[in-house]
């Protein structure tokens, strides 16, 4: 067993590592949290716009019935004095009825008016209870969402911390220099969390590349502790 082999097994705990954080951020039920909470953020809006509207519609609905009640105590009180005993003429008879009439034809229009928005509540409180129905859904939604997200962030901590524990025996039986390079490529974009590579048969694991004779001579020549890094994707070579 090579020297640096400690520095494969770090390899592959920092790989497994790398999975379950990604495993943890790329759950759907994270990704959908986003579109939840702005789906959350319209139904409250349409919900504040169509309370609004329901109560403006009810101070109309309150003020057309306060109009089609005064209008009735006008024909009322009308019809009393029409017939109260005191003796009208021909056209003083006329011009009330016309009056009351009108005042009948005005109720009637007032009346109209008043079933046409007491529909229109009826409609706002249809509307309101889809919404309320659908924010309560959401809700749910996001609350599912959230348990399992926080089930699976337990998992991968627990997971974390067990890898982490592993890695920290043979973090010691590294050469502090060659754990700096190794850790330096393997932050880098395009390293793939590679920062180490078994040599083999004078090829590089990782990035393949077959090794001259007398290049690999030098390197088998090397002491052990000695960095040794790949001449194209610059790993740190492990010599089998």
């Amino acid at each position: 067993m090579s020297f640096l082999t400690p520095l494969l097994e770090i390899q592959d705990l920092d790989l497994a590592s790398d999975a379950a954080r990604e495993r943890s951020a790329a759950l759907p039920e994270r990704e959908a949290l986003p579109a939840l909470e702005r789906e959350l953020a319209e139904i409250d809006a349409a919900v504040a716009a169509a309370e609004a509207e329901r109560t403006a519609s009810a101070a109309d609905e309150e003020r057309l019935g306060l109009e089609v009640g005064q209008v009735a105590r006008d024909i009322e009180d009308a019809e009393v004095e029409r017939y109260a005993g005191k003796r009208i003429d021909r056209d003083e008879a006329v011009a009330h009825d016309a009056s009351q009439a009108a005042l009948r034809e005005k109720q009637e229009g007032l009346e109209e008016q008043e079933m046409e928005l007491l529909e229109k509540i009826d409609a706002i409180e249809q509307r309101l209870a889809e919404q309320e129905s659908a924010r309560a859904a959401n809700r749910l939604e996001a609350e599912k969402n959230s348990v399992s997200i926080e089930k699976v962030e337990s998992e991968v901590a627990a997971e974390l911390e067990r890898l982490s524990a592993a890695r920290f025996g043979l973090e010691q039986r590294i050469p502090e220099a060659i754990y700096a390079v190794y850790d330096r490529i393997r932050e880098q974009p395009r390293s793939g969390g590679r920062g180490a590579a078994s040599l083999v048969d004078r090829r590089c694991g990782t990035c393949r590349i077959k090794l001259p004779s007398l290049e690999h001579s030098r390197m088998q020549a090397e002491p052990e502790d000695a960095l040794i890094q790949c001449p194209q994707c610059r790993r740190v070579l492990v010599r089998g």
